[in-house]
């Protein structure tokens, strides 16, 4: 189920499409800033191996992957087979990644799985966020994983949403809802009154309803429903979850005010992650954060292990 935002610009105005051989876009959570920067990913997911085979991915085949992912290796291949066959040429992956989507991707997404566990059964409830989705890492991985939780995969752009859609429907997930929207319009509108909201958000009903009429949503093969949106404000999550979006400065804001009292902001990051907690220490308590700390998160046997930040909300 899909949420268009009333108030989202037509493409025209947001990213291009991307061309073969382009590096991944940048995921624009914040207004039409580009928060997710090739080499700011290119940090928080690991230097990448200048002398391997990029004609196959090195994890096929590997005993690793039915050992980590148990039963959602089954969907897991499709999304993987998806990404080598389209996700280039769609802006989805860099052209040094089609062998290690495996390990950089999807297993590094999944790594997040015992930490959300833990903190959604603390909190009480089973509801997740993915801030900035973007490709579905870690959103679509860890809702393959977690058949059981209730995954909201927030995204702005009209083309990712097309994308995730898809993967939804071909990998049969029926715990995953899309919101397309700006992360921070979601905080704000679920903060204030709702009368106020709607006078807020008159004027551009007319131009969202004729961007509609003219089909600015084409290729989305799923159900447009306002129920996603409904079920995504403030404190409605048991646990929040991002991957290479931006720096905890930022990220505490866009984050944080979605998780519910006595839940937790679950952060997938790289080798910066203590110094950016170090820099972030007022945002993240301003936004009801405590108790910030990294923890090494296993991604499989003889695998380097990755980075998550943990942040307590109270």
């Amino acid at each position: 189920m899909v949420e268009v935002d009333a108030q989202m610009p037509p493409m025209s105005e947001a990213v291009p499409p991307a061309t073969v051989g382009e590096k991944p876009d940048t995921v624009a959570v914040a207004g039409s800033e580009n928060a997710h920067q090739g080499s700011a990913e290119d940090q928080a997911l690991g230097p990448v191996d200048q002398g391997r085979d990029e004609s196959r991915d090195q994890l096929e085949g590997s005993p690793v992957l039915q050992e980590v992912l148990g039963p959602a290796l089954e969907p897991l291949q499709r999304f993987h087979h998806k990404l080598v066959s389209e996700g280039l040429t769609r802006g989805i992956i860099g052209p040094r990644d089609a062998s290690i989507i495996w390990e950089r991707h999807i297993l590094n997404s999944a790594a997040a799985r015992p930490f959300l566990e833990q903190a959604c059964q603390e909190a009480g409830s089973r509801r997740v966020a993915d801030v900035g989705s973007g490709g579905g890492f870690p959103g679509i991985v860890l809702a393959a994983c977690m058949p059981d939780y209730d995954f909201t995969l927030i995204e702005p752009m009209e083309r990712r949403i097309e994308w995730l859609n898809e993967v939804v429907d071909e990998l049969s997930l029926r715990n995953v809802h899309l919101v397309r929207k700006r992360v921070e319009d979601i905080i704000s509108d679920s903060s204030q009154d709702p009368v106020a909201a709607g006078k807020r958000r008159k004027g551009g009903r007319k131009k969202s309803r004729a961007r509609e009429a003219q089909g600015s949503f084409a290729g989305n093969s799923g159900q447009l429903s306002a129920q996603a949106g409904a079920r995504a404000g403030a404190g409605q999550f048991a646990a929040v979850t991002c991957r290479a979006v931006a720096p905890l400065t930022k990220l505490a804001a866009w984050t944080l005010p979605l998780v519910q009292v006595g839940g937790q902001l679950v952060a997938l990051k790289g080798r910066s992650a203590q110094a950016e907690i170090d820099k972030a220490q007022k945002e993240l308590r301003k936004c009801g954060g405590r108790e910030p700390r990294v923890v090494d998160a296993p991604v499989g046997p003889g695998l380097e292990p990755t980075h998550v930040v943990l942040v307590n909300k109270v």
